[in-house]
């Protein structure tokens, strides 16, 4: 079986190649382009989308036309058809949505409408977490099967989405996972997902040539989409001990990279007030980058990390010992945060949270800050010290400051908080974005009470006349990071209320 699915693959590998190479000539044509904006895409030049099409035209038609020539393969999977239907069902779906969205755009919670569809596919066809077991212990999940699918599911397909920023990860990445599941599927006597695996290798093996960087093409959320569909789905009916029971270990295993990216950004985005579909430049490849300061070099440590917590997988499939998975999830995950690589600064801003609420608790009295530099080696101090004089001038309860320059890798955000025994209808409000040219470089929340002998809108007015040079400030600081001359001067005239001295926009 082990040669066949090589075959297979290879197979798979030359019609990717031949369909990428035409769907790349024609995705202009179509529209599907990814252009560069300055902002959040900084590639240099344009490049044709259209990856997820090729990956899964090239996978229908491998898996198509072996299934229908071959006698030996249809008595196989035989009894397999229902969830082989899903599979081409959703994907196809998930393609589609994803090819919408690479070419007009659409907002988060529509695409997350979308992708429900698509899991509601996969589970009527038959694929469902009905039990899980860890360490031989069975868990039954009853009434909590289809939600608790829909959520790996989900999670699934939006930690690749999530992972997919530069040139050739994610499908790279795709290509480990889809291995290790083909593989997996054989030890658990599951043909058809063994099958299917080594076709989306050799699909997504033979893409790779025009998404590896400098990429050709880009998979676009169709391609990242689909990859985490399929790989979600075969994670959990590769890893099939019993009826609907899965041996959870191994998938956590596989998947624990794309989900400590994904975790770590909601966690990122959630402490720092922005909305969970927020752009940052704070993900695993972006951390990478700045540590490396080259793709390929960046795609190679990603992939080992990822290959150490997959050989985990198989080690401990083979063994029948899950130990081996999680501490291989463990070892990888620990030398990230603790070589400060990825998720250091999010378990400091968790900590610091926590301090924070347990210091308001039992320390009433007491004003709070903290700060954050999130990415970049810009020095935001002297920024941050006039937004305390600044809150402090109008008495302000709560002041916080988030700072986003994705094209710039740079983020900053910091909270200031002082006590007070106003009652929470006896205070206002306001949330102020800040502006370099078009784009949004950061928001500004702040919350007050009015100080006695003055109006609500003269307490407004003062608000504003005071975020003037403020807002200057940020824009100066985000444009000049070593010009501590034009940061001082900006600063006295915060302090003062007057206008800056200086005001540039942010460079793209």
């Amino acid at each position: 079986m082990l040669f066949y699915l090589l075959a297979v693959c290879c197979i798979a590998v030359v019609v990717s190649y031949a369909i990428s190479n035409f769907v790349g000539v024609m995705a202009p044509d179509w529209g599907l382009v990814d252009r560069p904006d300055g902002h959040h895409k900084s590639h240099g030049r344009e490049v044709a989308l259209g990856g997820g099409l090729a990956v899964f035209l090239a996978a229908t038609v491998t898996f198509g036309v072996e299934y229908i020539s071959s006698d030996h393969l249809q008595k196989h999977l035989g009894d397999q058809r229902s969830f082989l239907g899903g599979m081409l069902l959703a994907g196809a779906w998930i393609v589609a949505l994803g090819l919408y969205d690479d070419r007009y755009g659409m907002k988060g919670r529509y695409k997350l409408v979308g992708q429900l569809i698509a899991t509601l596919i996969v589970i009527a066809s038959g694929v469902r977490i009905n039990a899980f077991s860890v360490f031989d212990h069975k868990v039954s999940l009853e009434m909590f099967s289809i939600p608790f699918t829909i959520f790996w599911l989900l999670g699934a397909i939006n930690s690749l989405n999530l992972l997919d920023g530069i040139d050739g990860l994610a499908t790279t990445i795709g290509i480990i996972l889809c291995a290790t599941i083909s593989v997996i599927a054989l030890v658990f006597n599951q043909p058809a997902v063994a099958v299917v695996a080594a076709v989306f290798v050799g699909s997504l093996l033979g893409f790779l040539r025009f998404n590896f960087p400098p990429a050709k093409m880009f998979l676009g959320d169709a391609g990242s989409m689909l990859i985490g569909l399929v790989v979600g789905t075969l994670a959990i009916a590769g890893s099939m001990k019993g009826p609907a029971t899965v041996a959870m270990a191994a998938p956590l295993a596989i998947w624990a990279l794309p989900i400590f990216d994904s975790l770590a950004a909601i966690m990122r985005r959630k402490l720092s007030g922005r909305s969970i579909y927020a752009t940052d430049r704070g993900h695993l490849h972006h951390r990478l980058m700045t540590v490396f300061g080259k793709n390929t070099r960046v795609l190679a440590v990603a992939a080992s990390c990822c290959a150490v917590t997959c050989a985990g997988a198989l080690v401990s499939t083979f063994m029948g010992n899950d130990l081996v998975a999680l501490l291989s999830i463990f070892s990888v995950l620990c030398i990230l945060v603790v070589t400060q690589v990825f998720g250091h600064i999010e378990l400091v801003m968790l900590i610091s949270r926590v301090k924070g609420l347990l210091l308001s608790i039992f320390r009433h009295n007491k004003e709070s800050q903290y700060s954050f530099r999130l990415q970049g080696n810009r020095d935001w101090n002297m920024l941050w010290e006039s937004v305390i004089e600044f809150s402090q001038k109008l008495s302000l309860i709560e002041v916080v400051l988030d700072v986003n320059l994705a094209a710039a890798q740079e983020g900053f955000h910091a909270s200031w908080r002082r006590p007070s025994s106003s009652e929470k209808q006896d205070r206002w409000n306001a949330e102020v974005p800040l502006f370099s040219g078009e784009h949004v470089i950061g928001r500004l929340r702040v919350c007050g009470t009015r100080p006695a002998g003055m109006s609500s809108c003269e307490t407004i007015n003062q608000l504003f006349e005071l975020l003037e040079p403020l807002e200057a400030e940020i824009v100066s600081t985000a444009s000049n990071p070593g010009n501590r001359e034009t940061s001082a001067l900006n600063h006295r005239a915060v302090r003062n209320g007057t206008s800056p001295t200086v005001q540039v926009p942010v460079s793209s």
